[in-house]
């Protein structure tokens, strides 16, 4: 697991304008990564309403945002698209980022159960509903922080699909990776 001061590793990912280098984005400044599970995950879902919210105060801390996909380029962007998500969703459909990150497949306690049932109603009261699941349901998520020299200054990696990264935490760290 990757752990604040690591060194992030520079995925390729797939943007319908071609190959994305991360490194690309972050060495403009501290880059919000946040890893998804798949299309019909209404906690992925809430993270994404949640850091597009904040799209703008992580913006003015001097980071960006993306968020990634176990799917092709394409139906990454119209996914986000359909929801207004206003920073870019890139495809990573062989899971290599994934695995580079140390996000592997989750227990079926972590997708499966009555803390699934309560975390539904959470984000039904948001407005945030799951849809149908495809790809790899068991995948597991995380957020990240990755400073402008290329090291980790927030890591999370849900313990379970509810578990999102707290977007509080996530506008510090990039707070404190663009201060230095």
């Amino acid at each position: 697991m990757l752990e604040r001061g690591d060194r992030f590793p520079d995925l390729r990912l797939e943007s319908t304008d071609g190959p994305v280098e991360l490194s690309d984005r972050w060495s403009r400044g501290p880059l919000v990564v946040a890893f998804m599970r798949h299309f019909g995950c209404a906690f992925c879902r809430e993270h994404l309403l949640l850091l597009g919210e904040a799209h703008d105060r992580i913006h003015a801390a001097g980071g960006d945002v993306v968020a990634v996909f176990q799917y092709r380029a394409e139906p990454t962007r119209n996914f986000c698209r359909h929801r207004g998500v206003p920073f870019d969703c890139l495809g990573d459909p062989d899971r290599d980022g994934y695995t580079r990150v140390a996000l592997g497949r989750g227990e079926r306690k972590e997708y499966l159960g009555a803390h699934i049932v309560r975390g539904w109603l959470r984000t039904g009261r948001k407005g945030v509903l799951p849809g149908l699941p495809k790809g790899d349901i068991a995948l597991q998520p995380g957020t990240f922080v990755v400073g402008d020299d290329g090291r980790v200054a927030y890591s999370h990696y849900n313990r379970d699909s509810t578990d999102n990264a707290p977007v509080a935490d996530v506008i510090a760290a990039v707070s404190a990776a663009a201060a230095g």
